[in-house]
């Protein structure tokens, strides 16, 4: 008997050494989390206050910006250049791509009011015989749930001079396949008889990235934002095969 008891009583100190020791974690997960909740608090107002220094010399870059491009704008073929000596980059343009890149006078990016929420490149183009723009611009807005959406300008390409022209339209039963290959294919092809327009994502929930046969051009184009943004490294890109 006594040695029944002895066992039910270990037994019974066990199992209240087992309740300890999962209150003990639950009141550590509850201390945790209190903590997490704090961190995510303190992380959030720094985010915040990050944000309002990036704005803050966004605005002070402006005119660094517009006197660099003034600079570059006087080498002969310096994005051309760039571009094709860039390792990401240089893939992109194929030979008529090139063509055309030696009339484009200058690149910039515009940073949302709040940077991560998107941006929008601009390419300048000087006039040439393959487009009447002489700007075109793609705007790549971020979701919080991780998905995005771009636009971009339609581009009104010369008679005979586009990857889709009224002459070599293959909807027409002409056997010229779309160029999706070219770099200019990420603006996107226009239906027949278009002019240029600027599809508003806000506006048009049905239009995504995933439509766009621009996803392989647009993972690629990331690095631009860089290049624009740092002159070294547009520099570098630039002078890497001229020195």
């Amino acid at each position: 008997m006594v040695s029944n008891r002895a066992k039910k009583s270990r037994t019974a100190a066990a199992e209240d050494d087992d309740q300890f020791e999962r209150d003990d974690m639950l009141l550590a997960i509850e201390k945790l989390q209190e903590a997490q909740e704090e961190l995510e608090k303190v992380n959030e107002e720094a985010n915040e206050k990050i944000l309002e220094i990036e704005q803050k010399y966004n605005e002070m870059r402006e005119p660094v910006y517009a006197k660099r491009n003034e600079v570059i704008s006087s080498i002969p073929d310096f994005w051309l250049t760039a571009f094709m000596n860039h390792p990401t980059l240089g893939a992109l343009l194929t030979d008529e791509d090139q063509k055309i890149f030696k009339y484009l006078d200058s690149l910039e990016v515009e940073d949302f009011k709040d940077p991560r929420k998107g941006y929008c490149i601009t390419f300048n183009f000087k006039a040439n015989p393959y487009f009447e723009n002489t700007e075109l611009t793609k705007t790549i807005k971020f979701f919080d749930e991780g998905t995005l959406r771009s636009t971009g300008t339609t581009i009104r390409w010369k008679e005979g001079k586009g990857p889709v022209d009224a002459g070599n339209d293959p909807r027409k039963g002409n056997k010229r396949p779309l160029n999706l290959s070219s770099f200019f294919s990420w603006f996107g092809f226009p239906p027949e008889g278009t002019v240029e327009v600027e599809q508003d994502v806000e506006d048009d929930e049905d239009y995504t990235e995933d439509d766009d046969d621009g996803d392989e051009v647009l993972n690629s184009l990331q690095p631009l934002r860089v290049i624009l943004h740092e002159t070294s490294d547009s520099l570098y890109v630039f002078t890497s095969a001229n020195i």
